[in-house]
C-alpha cells in the first residue's frame, strides 16, 4: 500500500468506529497469544465480559471511599500512556516508510521505550494503591513497600514517613502475591523478556554513555510485546485480567507489525571512525590544556616547538 493508504489504515487502528448498536466489541485476547505463547485464554470466552456491570468483578465504591475516588481520576493514565507509544511508533512507520537508507538517527524508538514502560509502572503503581484500599489485612511492611515509603522514629520517638525507592519489579510480583495470592516464577520465560525489556528501558533512561547502541523497530515490538504478556502471562494462569484494555492494545500491536518494515535508529556518530585526533566542544574551567588545547593554544605551542 501506498503511504496514504497506509495512514488511513493507521487511522482506522487507532480510530475505530463502533458498532451498528453504538458499542465496542468486548475485547478478546489475540490468536497468537494461544498460538504462539501457548497460553489457555479460554477464561474470556464468557457472556458477562470483564469490565460489564454484572461480572463478579465489577464492584460498587460509596460516595465516602474519598481514596477510592481521588485514585480513579487517574483510572485511564496507564492506557494513555501504552496507546501513546503504540500511536508514536504508526508515526514512525509513515516516516520511514519510503526511506530507502534503512538507518537513520534516533527519533521515535527511545520515546516509545521510556513511554511504554511509563504505562506499566503506572499500572503497577495505580494497582497497589487499589489493592491496599480494597483488600483487607496487608501488613504495614508490604503498604510500605508497594507505596515506596519507610517509616521510622526520629530522634524524639515521634514517628515519621520518607521516601523510599524500590525496584519496580520486585514491586510488580509484591502486587501479585498479596493482590491475587500469585507466585511469580522468576525463571519463567515471560518474566524474563520483562526483565530484559527493563534493560532496555533503562539504558535509555540511564545512558551508558561509553556504550553508543542502535536499536530497531523489530527489538521496539519485542520490547512492548515483553511488557503486555507480563500483564497477560498471570491473567491467563489466573483466569481474570490484571488489565482491562490490554488485549485491545496487543491487537493494535499486531498489527503494527504486519504494517512496518524494519528500520533502525543510532546515535549521530556511532559508526564514525575515529582515527585521528578532532575537535571537541569543552568549556569546563581548568582544563588540562596540555591534554586537551585549543586551536590557539595548540598553534602557540607548535610556534614554540614544544
Amino acid at each position: 500500500m501506498d503511504k496514504e493508504e497506509l495512514q488511513a489504515e493507521l487511522d482506522t487502528l487507532f480510530n475505530p468506529e463502533p458498532e451498528e448498536d453504538g458499542l465496542y466489541p468486548p475485547e478478546y485476547p489475540h490468536e497468537r497469544i494461544a498460538k504462539s505463547h501457548k497460553l489457555d485464554i479460554s477464561y474470556m470466552n464468557r457472556f458477562d465480559y470483564e469490565g460489564s456491570t454484572i461480572h463478579p468483578y465489577t464492584r460498587i465504591c460509596s460516595t465516602d471511599e474519598h481514596r477510592l475516588i481521588s485514585l480513579s481520576r487517574n483510572h485511564d493514565v496507564s492506557q494513555r500512556l501504552f496507546m501513546s507509544a503504540l500511536q508514536l511508533f504508526g508515526d514512525s512507520i509513515i516516516a520511514y516508510r519510503d526511506k530507502k537508507e534503512r538507518k537513520g538517527h534516533l527519533r521515535y524508538y527511545p520515546p516509545i521505550v521510556m513511554t511504554f514502560w511509563s504505562g506499566f509502572e503506572t499500572h503497577v503503581r495505580y494497582s497497589s494503591d487499589g489493592m491496599l484500599i480494597t483488600v483487607k489485612d496487608i501488613p504495614k511492611i508490604v503498604e510500605d513497600f508497594l507505596l515506596e515509603k519507610e517509616t521510622y522514629l526520629d530522634k524524639k520517638g515521634e514517628q515519621c514517613i520518607k521516601n523510599k525507592w524500590q525496584p519496580i519489579l520486585d514491586r510488580y510480583a509484591l502486587l501479585l502475591k498479596y493482590g491475587y495470592n500469585y507466585e511469580v516464577d522468576r525463571g519463567n520465560k515471560h518474566w524474563q523478556a520483562l526483565e530484559k525489556a527493563k534493560e532496555l528501558r533503562d539504558y535509555y533512561n540511564h545512558l551508558d554513555i561509553h556504550e553508543p547502541r542502535a536499536i530497531s523497530s523489530n527489538q521496539v515490538l519485542d520490547f512492548m510485546e515483553a511488557v503486555m504478556m507480563a500483564l497477560i502471562w498471570p491473567s491467563c494462569e489466573l483466569r481474570r485480567t490484571l488489565f482491562l484494555g490490554i488485549y485491545y492494545l496487543y491487537d493494535i500491536w499486531a498489527e503494527l507489525c504486519g504494517l512496518q518494515k524494519e528500520y533502525i535508529e543510532q546515535p549521530m556518530f556511532k559508526d564514525w571512525r575515529r582515527d585521528k585526533g578532532f575537535m571537541f566542544h569543552c568549556n569546563f574551567e581548568n582544563v588540562d590544556t596540555s591534554r586537551f588545547p585549543s586551536s590557539e593554544e595548540e598553534l602557540h605551542r607548535r610556534s614554540n616547538g614544544v
